[in-house]
This record gives structure tokens, sequence and C-alpha cells, in this order.
């Protein structure tokens, strides 16, 4: 378990408010989406309390904390397994000094499954010393938009289009299908990588928008 402490927020195009050191590898690293981006982060007040059965306290949680303090702004708190995370937004108090109770400002319906799903799985983060997995399922999706960077990366690369094919599908997919009268599999590469620009070009804002979780 770690904890970093940050003043300063990265403004810029993007929904992103944190910058990872370049040398943490994709699995470790820790994504800060902006609260205005992400619906399921909650704010709370941190009110000090002893240690005990209803308190948190954020040296002992067992997994990494990022704490992002931005000058004018309000505080952002990140526990972090690596691929699983909990974000919330520190309205009043203070997490750095030992166990606090934490009181959960929610409104309104719009947004309240994801906010309840977030309390949820800091919950199980409390009770469990870890991140409770079966609260933080795979999205199905994840395999068509790693497929869409993969290919565009490719392409920008240089590969060929056949090339990314091989690598995506099997050889022997290419060998067998890549001159096959519909054309399938050199489409669905166009395809992939005209979606992948769509999304590096602000689409993946979409995505963190509408996901419940």
């Amino acid at each position: 378990m770690s904890i970093c402490t940050r003043r300063r927020e990265v403004r810029r195009a993007g929904g992103c408010g944190f910058q990872e050191a370049p040398e943490c590898d994709a699995l470790h690293a820790r994504i800060l989406w902006r609260a205005e981006h992400d619906r399921g982060v909650v704010t709370v007040d941190a009110i000090p309390a002893e240690q005990g059965k209803d308190s948190l306290d954020i040296r002992r949680v067992g997994v990494d904390v990022l704490l992002l303090s931005p000058d004018g702004g309000s505080r952002q708190l990140l526990l972090s397994d690596g691929p699983r995370h909990i974000h919330l937004a520190l309205r009043e108090g203070s997490l750095l000094h030992g166990p606090v109770r934490l009181r959960y400002a929610l409104e309104g319906l719009v947004d309240i499954e994801p906010k309840l799903l977030t309390v949820r799985r800091l919950a199980g983060l409390w009770r469990l010393g870890r991140m409770p997995a079966e609260l933080f399922p795979r999205d199905p999706r994840a395999r068509r938009w790693i497929e869409m960077l993969r290919a565009l990366d490719a392409l920008r690369d240089g590969a060929s289009q056949r090339d990314i094919a091989a690598a995506l599908f099997g050889a022997a997919a290419v060998r067998r299908d890549w001159r096959a009268a519909s054309d399938y599999l050199r489409l669905r590469i166009q395809r992939l990588a005209r979606n992948g620009e769509a999304m590096l070009d602000g689409g993946y804002l979409r995505l963190v928008a509408a996901r419940v979780g």
C-alpha cells in the first residue's frame, strides 16, 4: 500500500485530472477521471473519529491511495488496487490525520445507482481489506475497445491491415478469409481503426459518463 498526495491537478483537454508517472505499467496505472465526467464519484465529509469498527483510516485500507488537493478545487481521493478503483470527492475535513467517519452527500435520482455502487464498493473494501472483486464485473465491451486501440496503434506504426488482422484474429483466419468474397476481415480492421480514432477524439468521455460503476 502507498499513499500519494498531490497539490497540482492536470488541467488540459480531456477528462483525466491526474498525470500518472510514464514508467508505470498499464495494469497499475491510476486513472482519476474528473468528477464532472464520472457519475460514480461520491462527495463525502470526513469527521474525526476514534479507530474502530465504523471509521476509515486511509493508512490502513490495504490498497494504494491517491489524494489530489488542487488549489481552489475540491479534494479528490482515489483508492486503487490497479484495475479497480473507488473515487470520492472530499468536501469537508481531512483524511491525513487518522481515522474518520464518513458522511455521504447523496441527492437526486439520475446518478444514484453508480453512486450507491461506489458506496457498496467502499463498504466491501472496509470489510474485506481488499477490493470486492464481485462488485467490479468486467465490461463485456472491453475486448472490443482493446481491439480498437491495438488496430489504431498498429496502423499508426505502419503495419498493414493484413498484419493487424493476423495479430488480432490469428494467421489461420487471415489465410482462410482475407480474400473472401465478403472482404469482412479487411472491413473489420477498418471499422476498428475508425472507431478507435473516434474514441481518442473525445468518444471515451461518453463511455465514462455512461458507465454504471
